[in-house]
């Protein structure tokens, strides 16, 4: 695919401190979101004792908010004028205080269910669960902004697949490190406790994640704030200044730009299946924290069970940048992007079958080599996927703006004006499916893991195995794409 215009006298690309400061804005917005979903779940329904059916109810309300939310913003922002500040990095100070009040306050619930009531079961709690639901709906909102600024400006600011690749992996690296921050203080704290096996409020485990989540959510803040605004610095938009004649659509005009990639049946194939692969994720915000304790740790006395999460801990960090490095070696060594990609999601669903060997109770040592050789590889594979995604996401918006201006010869727009016009509307469509497949998959996990099913371990082995169903699915679609890009 010819994915510029040769006319041009130049294309754009992004490196040393820019390139760094883009990928920052990105890590500032997973560390924080990654606390918040990872260990809100758990949160809840493990220490508030909120009906699992009330938090999945939650997740669906935050992914279907962040479903309309995003494909909404990315035509607003598509339509905005270019000013002295930029196009779309205004967005970024509108979205920033709101979104990290609301990740913030979500760990402050000011009702509780009644101990007499909690303490046998998770019960049904209407305050606290209308409190978690209205966080989780202002958080979605503002987090999609962010997230869709930060998405849609890659294809104006980076215009190679070369520089693309090389941004793909820097994200990819702080990407990674988010996750093993974000996920390592909860982690940690459930090996501090007394008893990770209960952890109600009233005893003294849950008395501790009471105080401390919030503290942590807290101290998180600082570093993502300064993270999103040195981004913030490091977009440079001052080329839209130098496109005269921006034309400002009509809200109406704005919003048939929805249907274009809808309309586009090579980019819904790209997008089903990367839709497919990050709804996966969500298996885990369900899963991993109890997998531990009552699949690892089912024949563990509760005090032993804390040694695991540090365990699990150590095995994350490492990992996951073992196999950042082992699919790098292989995507240059490969050279077609597209191929590598589905060899990525063909070797995640083999390392999650491998999960089922769980079913057969194993003694320890055991356990622990195959949950590295199974979930290890699953997971440090699953975020080295945008490696290959990222880029050829790009790519698409790209070619989208030139068959654009094949089909509409008679404007007077330029490849420039065409993805400005475009990307937002591309970029708001995959958050919109991911968020909506995201709201769908929680619901149906939440009234899985309800009541005792949250601690039965065959239960959890046939959920964490089910990740491989989404990338099954994902393999398909990158089947069925025909699409050929140029690899230079």
């Amino acid at each position: 695919m010819e994915n510029y215009n040769k006319n041009l006298p130049s294309l754009r690309e992004i490196h040393g401190v820019r390139l760094t400061g883009y990928s920052l804005g990105y890590f500032g917005i997973m560390l924080m979101l990654m606390l918040t979903e990872s260990y809100s779940y758990n949160f809840y329904v493990y220490t508030i004792r909120l009906d699992s059916i009330l938090v999945s109810i939650g997740t669906t309300i935050n992914m279907i908010t962040m479903a309309f939310s995003s494909i909404i913003f990315g035509v607003i922002l598509d339509n905005t004028t270019p000013r002295k500040i930029g196009k779309r990095r205004p967005y970024i100070l509108i979205g920033l205080p709101l979104w990290l009040v609301s990740a913030i306050l979500i760990y402050l619930p000011p009702w509780i269910p009644p101990k007499t009531q909690a303490i046998s079961s998770t019960v049904i709690f209407w305050p606290t669960a209308i409190w978690y639901w209205v966080m989780n709906m202002i958080k979605a909102i503002f987090g999609s902004l962010l997230m869709i600024v930060f998405s849609s400006v890659l294809p104006e600011i980076s215009q190679t697949l070369k520089n693309r690749k090389k941004a793909a992996t820097v994200s990819a690296n702080l990407r990674i490190l988010a996750s093993i921050i974000s996920i390592a203080f909860p982690n940690i704290l459930q090996s501090l406790l007394e008893d990770p096996k209960n952890t109600g409020y009233w005893t003294n485990s849950g008395k501790l994640i009471m105080n401390v989540m919030p503290t942590i959510s807290i101290i998180f803040g600082i570093p993502v704030t300064v993270c999103i605004l040195i981004a913030f610095f490091s977009i440079d938009e001052s080329f839209h200044l130098n496109t005269p004649n921006f034309e400002k659509r009509t809200l109406k005009d704005s919003f048939k730009n929805l249907f274009i990639p809808v309309k586009d049946k090579e980019y819904m194939k790209f997008m089903t299946a990367g839709v497919s692969s990050q709804a996966s994720q969500f298996v885990l915000v369900f899963t991993i924290i109890p997998f531990i304790a009552f699949v690892l740790g089912r024949n563990l006395p509760s005090n032993q069970v804390s040694n695991l999460y540090i365990f699990y801990i150590i095995m994350s960090i490492s990992i996951k940048f073992i196999w950042l490095f082992i699919w790098q070696i292989i995507k240059k060594r490969q050279a077609n992007l597209l191929k590598t990609y589905k060899l990525n999601v063909i070797f995640i669903i083999f390392a999650a079958s491998l999960e089922l060997f769980f079913l057969i109770e194993m003694n320890l040592p055991f356990g622990l080599i195959l949950f590295v050789l199974s979930y290890g590889s699953v997971l440090g594979s699953m975020y080295a996927t945008s490696l290959f995604s990222s880029p050829l996401l790009n790519e698409m918006v790209d070619r989208a703006a030139d068959m654009h201006l094949i089909k509409n010869s008679h404007e007077s727009i330029n490849k420039d004006q065409a993805v400005t016009r475009l990307s937002g509307s591309y970029y708001g469509l995959m958050m919109f499916a991911t968020s909506l497949l995201g709201a769908l998959s929680s619901t149906i996990y939440g009234v899985i893991f309800q009541g005792e099913n949250s601690r039965n371990p065959v239960i959890l082995i046939i959920g964490l195995s089910s990740m491989g169903l989404f990338y099954i699915v994902s393999l398909v679609f990158l089947q069925l794409f025909k699409v050929k890009f140029k690899e230079s």
